[in-house]
């Protein structure tokens, strides 16, 4: 089977598009995977990283302000189409797989175009625009979330299959901490604003340590993001020179991941889809700050919908602060906590990306027959 995977601009798109890769050589190393990009986008890095083969398009976002940032969007939308056209005639996938983001347009549209099945991976409550757009031209759309169907068009087939999450570590939640350098018995608080980290978030920590200092039942597990590291160090450096570390762990950024989520009683972060979907896969409750930076608001929409499952709390990000006390008593009363790590493990599907690849492989078929 050819299988041609798009999506990119942010991890949101990527890490699904590279789990239904590695799925999808799982099932039969013969199968040939190319991956469309962007020069830009992160996928550049992280698709070549993968031992994928990789190609680009011209592609920008279309949701810019301006004329001038119109004419320019519209400019390479149809460079995009040109590329894309050139990428599909040559390589004639039996179907191409779009998770999100700009570049999934010019792609999945052209497959319409060449009569490629085209299914569409959607990972957030709210539909991106790119993947709204392409619904009706999908022989299916994939999505964890119900409140999407309402989205696309009546006639879309939605197959309801969570977002792609693989657990791979062996840790318990012992000895995640001990890997960790915490100690086993006490709360832990998980906070990330991602790769690139969340200068509120890293704020609000700052001025919850002091409160860390002085308690002795709970810890901080804080991934600042790359960019945040040094500035948010240098800060912190006469407060955490104080704490002990088997209470206090802070870095960049987190490779090891999952060992921090198998380690976490509580989850401070983000609104991302991946993120949640990582949340959900490790049954770890989650205090959902939306950003309020990214496009139509999706974030927002994914923290109401864990919010409304009992899994989570959403929390709006300039109410973070004044927050603090209900984040900390949430951490501390265990009936509750129980309650919601129960509600939010109810939420994965270990069987997810089965019937996503069960769908690629169902639309394929139909291009071969």
């Amino acid at each position: 089977m050819r299988v041609v995977l798009t999506g990119g601009g942010s991890g949101g798109h990527i890490y699904p598009a590279l789990a239904i890769a590695r799925g999808l050589m799982a099932e039969n190393p013969n199968h040939r995977i190319l991956y469309i990009g962007t020069r830009h986008g992160l996928e550049h890095d992280l698709v070549p990283r993968a031992g994928i083969s990789f190609r680009t398009i011209h592609a920008r976002g279309l949701l810019v302000k301006g004329w001038r940032g119109k004419i320019a969007g519209a400019g390479a939308l149809a460079a995009g189409i040109r590329d894309a056209w050139s990428i599909l005639r040559r390589e004639r996938p039996d179907v191409v797989v779009g998770t999100g983001g700009y570049v999934s347009g010019p792609v999945g549209l052209v497959a319409s175009w060449l009569k490629i099945p085209l299914v569409i991976q959607e990972q957030n409550a709210f539909p991106g625009l790119t993947n709204r757009t392409l619904a009706r031209r999908a022989y299916a759309v994939v999505t964890p979330w119900e409140e999407a169907r309402q989205y696309f068009p009546s006639h879309t087939r939605v197959v309801l299959a969570g977002n792609p999450v693989q657990v791979t570590t062996t840790h318990t939640r012992e000895s995640a901490r001990v890997a960790l350098g915490l100690d086993p018995k006490i709360r832990v608080l998980m906070v990330t604003g991602g790769s690139q980290g969340a200068a509120a978030l890293n704020a609000w920590v700052t001025e919850l340590l002091p409160e860390l200092h002085q308690a002795t039942d709970w810890g901080i597990i804080w991934a600042t993001g790359s960019r945040y590291y040094e500035t948010v160090k240098n800060a912190v450096d006469p407060v955490i020179g104080h704490l002990p570390p088997s209470r206090f762990r802070m870095e960049p950024y987190f490779y090891e991941i999952q060992t921090v989520y198998r380690a976490a009683d509580l989850f401070v972060g983000r609104a991302g889809a991946m993120t949640i979907a990582d949340c959900q896969a490790f049954g770890v409750p989650a205090v959902l700050v939306p950003s309020p930076h990214v496009s139509e608001n999706h974030q927002a929409k994914n923290a109401s919908a864990i919010q409304a499952r009992g899994a989570g709390l959403a929390i709006e990000e300039g109410q973070l602060v004044g927050q603090t006390g209900t984040i900390l008593s949430l951490l501390r009363d265990t009936a509750r906590l129980s309650t919601m790590q129960a509600a939010m493990q109810a939420l994965y599907d270990p069987h997810a990306l089965d019937r996503i690849l069960a769908t690629i492989n169902h639309a394929a078929g139909r291009r071969r027959s």
